[in-house]
């Protein structure tokens, strides 16, 4: 009776050094577009909390502003710690 559990050999065939550096060059691309968009979501997040700040009668635009800075500088960290784990593994 076979496992219900794969094995790590099954569910994933030994991949090729030509796929293997395929793969890692695109998730530097993905991790680079993460981290500027995550400067751009931080930049938005923080001007939408200075509107809200000066409107003075929008707390529920300053909360969005807050929450889309904090998940921009998030994306930010996320992505300085992918390349750091990446740079470490290949050098």
């Amino acid at each position: 009776m076979r496992a219900l559990i794969q094995t790590e050999a099954e569910f994933m065939p030994e991949l090729t050094d030509e796929q293997k550096a395929a793969r890692v060059q695109r998730f530097r691309r993905i991790i680079k577009y993460r981290n500027w968009f995550g400067w751009v979501f931080a930049v938005v997040g923080g001007m939408l909390f200075w509107i809200g700040f000066e409107d003075g009668q929008s707390p529920i635009i300053m909360l969005n502003g807050a929450m889309f800075f904090g998940y921009g500088l998030f994306m930010v960290w996320q992505t300085r710690r992918a390349r750091e784990k990446l740079d470490g593994r290949e050098g």
